[in-house]
C-alpha cells in the first residue's frame, strides 16, 4: 500500500534504487532525486524559509518523490506563504502499474501548501510539465537573456545545437567564416551606457543595507519573494564561495545589489566547456535596473567568462538587460502556478510582467 513519508537518512538506499530504475527507464539525469539531504534550508516550519522532502513508498520501495521550499512572498502588497515544488517524480513515468501516482504526488504537495508554484521544467513537453498543465495549472515563460563575451568560443561550445542535424556544419561555418562577429556587432549596437553609471563592489556578505533597499524597492512589483537580509543570507550563505555578491553605488549612494556566478563548465549539456557567468538574482532602487545590469555584466566579464546569462520575468529588468546589450533566446525556464495561487495573483495575465522572478527563486540556481 502506497503512503507518503518524510525523506530521512534511512531511505537513502531506497532513493538510490528508485533513481536507478528511473534512469534505466529513460528519465533525464537532471531529474534524479537527491541521494543526500540538503541542510542549507531550515526544516523548521516556523522559519521564513524551509524545505520539506517527501517520498511515496510501497513497503521499503520508493515509488515517487518531491520536495517543496516554503517561502514568503509579497503579492499585490500583502504577505503570503507560498511553496515551490521540485522533482515531483513518480514511477508511473516508466511503469504503467503506477499510472496516476504523479497526480497523487501533486495532490500531497498541495496538501502541504495550496499556494504552490514551479520554476524550471526545461521543456514544456516533458511529462512533469504536462502533468501540472493537465491539473489546471497556469503556465508562463521567463525570458532568457545572454551576452557573448567571446562569441567565437561560444559557437564552438553549444552541444544542444551542435547535436542537431545540420547545425554542427552551420556553426562551424559561422565560426571560421567570421560570421560570429555579427553577434558582437549586434550586442554593441544594442548596448546603451546608463545615464547614471553604477560602480560595482564585491562584498563577502550582505549587511543591514539590504533591508533598507528592500523597503525602497518592494512596492515596484506586483509579486516578489522577500529579499531582506535574513532571506538573502539563507539563499546565498556567506560560506558558499560560489556566489559573487555585488553592491552597486552611484556617487556613494546605494543603487542595488546582484548575485552572480562564474562557473567553468565541463561537458555541460547546454554550455559544453564554456566559462559561464550568471546574473542569478538582483534588486535595485526603481529606475536603476539598467545601471545594475550594466555594471554586473562588466564585473562578470572581469572574471574571464565567455558568456553571461540570466532569466528574468519583470518587464523593467527585461528592458534593462536589453539596453545592456543582452540578446534573448529560447527559454527552458517556465513558471507554473497552482489554481489556488493563480487566484491569489489575479489577474495573472496582467500581473505577470510585474512579477520579479529570477534564477535565484524556487530551488535556486541549479545546474549552474
Amino acid at each position: 500500500m502506497l503512503e507518503f513519508v518524510p525523506y530521512t537518512q534511512e531511505w537513502i538506499p531506497s532513493v538510490h534504487d528508485f533513481n536507478e530504475r528511473m534512469a534505466a527507464g529513460g528519465l533525464a539525469s537532471e531529474l534524479r532525486f537527491p541521494e543526500e539531504l540538503d541542510a542549507q534550508f531550515c526544516e523548521d516550519p516556523k522559519d521564513p524559509l524551509f524545505r520539506e522532502y517527501f517520498l511515496a513508498v510501497d513497503g521499503t520501495n520508493v515509488r515517487g518523490t518531491y520536495f517543496i521550499t516554503h517561502e514568503q512572498w509579497i503579492a499585490n502588497g500583502h504577505p503570503c506563504r507560498v511553496a515551490s515544488i521540485r522533482l515531483p517524480t513518480s514511477e508511473g513515468l516508466i511503469n504503467p502499474q503506477y499510472k496516476g501516482l504523479g497526480r497523487a504526488v501533486l495532490k500531497h504537495a498541495l496538501s502541504r501548501n495550496p499556494f504552490l508554484y514551479g520554476l524550471g521544467y526545461g521543456d514544456k513537453n516533458r511529462p512533469l510539465a504536462r502533468l501540472v498543465r493537465s491539473q489546471g495549472w497556469i503556465w508562463a515563460e521567463t525570458p532568457f537573456y545572454f551576452r557573448c563575451v567571446h562569441p567565437r568560443k561560444v559557437l564552438q561550445n553549444l552541444p544542444w545545437l551542435r547535436g542537431r542535424p545540420g547545425w554542427r556544419f552551420l556553426l562551424d561555418v559561422a565560426t571560421w567564416s567570421g560570421a560570429w562577429t555579427g553577434t558582437k556587432a549586434l550586442q554593441y549596437l544594442r548596448t546603451r551606457t546608463p545615464a547614471t553609471p553604477a560602480t560595482a563592489s564585491t562584498v563577502s556578505d550582505f549587511g543591514d543595507w539590504v533591508d533598507d533597499l528592500w523597503e525602497r524597492a518592494r512596492g515596484a512589483y506586483s509579486v516578489l519573494s522577500v529579499r531582506n537580509l535574513r532571506m538573502l543570507r539563507a539563499r546565498y550563505p556567506a560560506d558558499d564561495a560560489r556566489f559573487i555578491r555585488m553592491a552597486f553605488h552611484c556617487k556613494s549612494e546605494l543603487r542595488g545589489w546582484a548575485v552572480g556566478l562564474a562557473t567553468t563548465m565541463q561537458d555541460h549539456r547546454h554550455f559544453g566547456n564554456l566559462r559561464v557567468g550568471t546574473i542569478v538574482d538582483c534588486l535595485a532602487v526603481p529606475g536603476n535596473e539598467h545601471s545594475v545590469v550594466y555594471a554586473a555584466a562588466k564585473a562578470l566579464e572581469g572574471r574571464g567568462v565567455d558568456v553571461i546569462i540570466s532569466n528574468q520575468s519583470n518587464r523593467s529588468w527585461c528592458t534593462a538587460f536589453e539596453r545592456a546589450g543582452f540578446l534573448s533566446g529560447p527559454t527552458n525556464r517556465f513558471f507554473t502556478s497552482s489554481p489556488e495561487l493563480a487566484r491569489l495573483l489575479e489577474s495573472f495575465e496582467q500581473n505577470f510582467p510585474f512579477i520579479h522572478l529570477t534564477r535565484g527563486d524556487a530551488a535556486g540556481p541549479v545546474h549552474l
